[in-house]
């Protein structure tokens, strides 16, 4: 297979042009795939800490439960006591009785007050886990819709991925092996960038200053060039001056 310079260069070109086009769709891709993994990771703590609350909520109503349960005995001791109290008939037993009575209204004073305050933090508790709930259920809503979404969208992805990549190995039969390996091999070592254009005199890869005969070769289209410093393959595109000299656009 010979082929000039300028036509190797045209298939290097071409050839990064469908590997940046493939690159810029994995990236697309890869930034979906992310967006819903954080998705879930956010779904995933706040179902823990949903779960954590719910627990809470559970020992919380219990211990509101044993409180409610201890004032109703504190009712009965009250209503005996009352019930004792009728039946006294000696002075020195009334006012035990009657301290008694004091002591359990008292007892039973604190206590309401104490399942109140209970009654009270429960329901807010219960509320607040509620909102959280209801922000959880919205959040499984948006995370669906995005997995439906990511499906259709990343199937799309993969089958235009997989058209630039029939596209890129007819293009690849157009240059010999040798060139090709070592094009991916640069293109491995710099991010994806192996065919770069020249800009004002530097090339556009690594932004090194070029000799001035590498410049007027890769004008001249004599050989392939490659930088000295990054080892891309280099381009110009160029244009006509009105007294006929060639510039580098």
């Amino acid at each position: 297979m010979t082929q000039s310079p300028n036509d190797i260069l045209d298939v290097l070109r071409r050839l990064q042009a469908l590997d940046d086009e493939i690159r810029d769709i994995c990236i697309a891709r890869e930034t979906r795939l992310e967006r819903l993994a954080r998705l879930r990771k956010v779904l995933e703590l706040m179902n823990k800490e949903l779960d954590d609350k719910r627990t809470k909520l559970v020992e919380a109503e219990k211990w509101e439960r044993t409180k409610a349960s201890e004032l109703e005995t504190e009712k009965d001791k009250l209503t005996k006591a009352k019930s004792k109290l009728s039946g006294v008939t000696r002075s020195r037993e009334y006012l035990a009785v009657n301290k008694e009575l004091e002591t359990v209204r008292e007892t039973i004073h604190k206590k309401e007050k104490e399942v109140d305050d209970l009654t009270t933090a429960v329901s807010d508790f219960r509320a607040a886990i509620g909102i959280e709930e209801a922000k959880h259920a919205d959040l499984m809503k948006e995370a669906a819709v995005e997995a439906r979404s990511n499906e259709e969208q990343l199937a799309a992805m993969d089958a235009k991925i997989a058209a630039v990549d029939a596209r890129r190995k007819v293009i690849s039969k157009d240059v010999e092996r040798p060139i090709l390996d070592r094009y991916a091999r640069i293109a491995k070592a710099r991010d994806g960038r192996a065919v770069v254009k020249i800009k004002d005199g530097s090339c556009g890869g690594c932004n090194m200053l070029l000799q001035p005969r590498y410049v007027e070769m890769v004008l001249r289209g004599s050989s392939l060039v490659q930088c000295t410093h990054c080892s891309r393959y280099l381009f110009a595109e160029t244009a006509m001056n009105p007294d006929g000299s060639v510039v580098v656009v």
